[in-house]
């Protein structure tokens, strides 16, 4: 039985719905990782051992990808966002009340999973709308995530000497639960997602992927991936480095984060425009070689002024967090995009691979992190991130779906 495409009435709606809903879910994660150096501080543990257990996060992710086709099939992927920011906002309250150890893996474990599934669904969203307006509409979407993000990484930098760490979480995550559960109304229904279904059924959900494809997935992943271990490197570890390198005090120590994600909020409300006129592999590229080198050498100056001008640090690392922004500002769109827009397979069901490719690498990625934190300290352990971008810059070229057929 034919499934009708959504109306375009109905496709304007879920298009700002889909902007709010990413807007919560950037606010429902910054307010902790702008406020991990607190964290990290309860549990009187080292960078390495801290990082280690953040790290489950990964293995999170990677049980929640492979469910992440099945779920959004089976109630759509409105139900799914619905039903799993709840899982997000639990985790993020429990990182207040975290005072051991190893209540942290466990937690990370929650808070991947229920992520992992949430960026499933609301991508999936992403694609089917941008498919159906025929432009670059994912780099705004993630931007709103960004608008989201800072706001609350904005707000816990004011808070943070007067309200303990764990009631801010508390009314941050109700407030973003909340609001994600009232604007999530307006996204596509579950007819949207059976259409998608029906168009792309030449690889359908019970039908073995074809080689060129999920080669082509595999360098997608890998520079999705890339990219990530620099993005997220940002919220896991610049409160901390800026407070225990720098000896910055809290509250002023999210300024890198902030600094990140407006420089981050720019770079999407204004690359969509640039990939629709030059390219999505083309914008990667000068992300990431922009992103990636000027973050390095952001590190390396800081890091040379910080033991007697530890403000002086503080500005120039400001400046590297917001290259790192700008330059990372295109990436997550970009190749959700190119894995959205493969012809033959459902939508869900690509993103879900990529995904667990991507998450599965990342996993090795904040394992290396963590390793150099220990062996090397964390100053040095976040070149790593920075050369992490501009690999991903130099796999743009893999981002074309035309190599899909030129390979078949």
């Amino acid at each position: 039985m034919a499934v009708a495409a959504p109306t375009g009435e109905r496709v304007d709606r879920a298009k700002w719905g889909l902007r709010a809903t990413f807007f919560f879910m950037g606010v429902a994660v910054a307010a902790t990782s702008a406020r991990f150096a607190e964290i990290k501080g309860h549990t009187h543990s080292s960078d390495a051992i801290f990082g280690y257990c953040i790290m489950v996060g990964n293995l999170g992710s990677i049980f929640g990808n492979f469910f992440g086709s099945r779920l959004s099939r089976r109630i759509g992927t409105r139900r799914t966002a619905q039903l799993i920011m709840f899982g997000v906002a639990s985790s993020q309250i429990a990182y207040g009340f975290v005072n051991k150890i190893w209540e942290i893996p466990l937690i990370a474990f929650v808070a991947g999973a229920s992520y992992s599934l949430m960026n499933i669904a609301c991508n999936a969203q992403g694609s089917m709308v941008q498919e159906s307006v025929g432009r670059s509409l994912m780099p705004s979407f993630h931007g709103s995530w960004s608008v989201g993000a800072c706001t609350a990484s904005f707000a816990a930098g004011v808070i943070a000497k007067y309200v303990p760490v764990e009631w801010h979480l508390l009314g941050n995550s109700l407030i973003a639960l909340a609001g994600c559960l009232l604007v999530s109304r307006a996204l596509l229904p579950i007819s949207a997602d059976r259409h998608d279904a029906v168009v792309n059924s030449e690889v359908p959900h019970d039908v073995a992927i074809p080689i060129e494809i999920k080669n082509f997935i595999w360098m997608v992943a890998i520079g999705s991936f890339l990219a990530t271990i620099a993005e997220v490197s940002v919220g896991d570890w610049s409160s901390i480095y800026l407070k225990e390198d720098f000896h910055i005090p809290f509250g002023v120590n999210t300024l890198g984060y902030t600094c990140f994600v407006l420089a981050q909020i720019l770079g999407r409300f204004s690359v969509g425009r640039w990939i629709d006129k030059y390219g999505i592999p083309r914008v990667v590229r000068v992300g990431g070689l922009l992103g990636g080198f000027g973050y390095l050498v952001g590190l390396i100056i800081a890091n040379a002024q910080g033991a007697h001008h530890r403000y002086t640090a503080l500005v120039i690392m400001c400046f590297a967090y917001a290259t790192l922004g700008f330059g990372v500002a295109p990436m997550p769109p970009s190749y959700v995009s190119v894995a959205g827009s493969i012809p033959g397979i459902p939508t869900a069901r690509a993103l879900t691979r990529l995904a667990i490719i991507a998450s599965t690498g990342f996993l090795v990625g904040r394992f290396i992190i963590s390793s150099l934190a220990g062996l090397v300290g964390l100053s040095n352990a976040l070149l790593f991130p920075a050369t992490a971008l501009i690999g991903s810059g130099l796999l743009a070229h893999f981002l074309d779906t035309k190599r899909i057929k030129s390979s078949s």
